[in-house]
């Protein structure tokens, strides 16, 4: 069970949210590059807190459409746990997002492939159940 937010919470997402934006990885900072300004015919936010609710921590998602319900996070190998990746699917899914993720090397080496799948996956409106 997650704990509830502290003040000391709050400050540290608003610097911790401007420092992610202003220092992303390569493989981010290529991400962005390329569907920044709806370049895929949509609007994504980046480094976006997803809250179940006010009182809930949340995490940060890299990427998130909210107009198709849809979070791309950029995943990189040294930083976490696959387990911790299936508990941030959970809960980002349990908020009604579609996950995807890539990671950062595929991201850094093929971009036009993630870049066809993100096309994709942005085709059609977000259904809530």
């Amino acid at each position: 069970m997650r704990k509830a937010p502290k003040k000391s919470d709050d400050e540290f997402n608003v610097s911790g949210r401007r420092n992610m934006r202003n220092q992303p990885t390569k493989a981010e900072f290529k991400m962005w590059s390329m569907i920044k300004d709806k370049a895929l015919g949509v609007k994504f936010l980046r480094s976006e807190k997803i809250q179940k609710s006010r009182n809930d921590i949340g995490y940060f998602a890299d990427f998130v459409c909210y107009e198709r319900g849809l979070i791309v996070e950029v995943d990189s190998p040294e930083l976490e746990t696959r387990a911790n990746y299936t508990e941030r699917n959970e809960y980002f899914e349990y908020c009604r997002f579609d996950v995807l993720r890539f990671k950062d090397k595929d991201v850094l080496s093929n971009p036009g492939a993630i870049l066809e799948v993100l096309k994709e996956a942005t085709k059609s409106p977000h259904q809530l159940d």
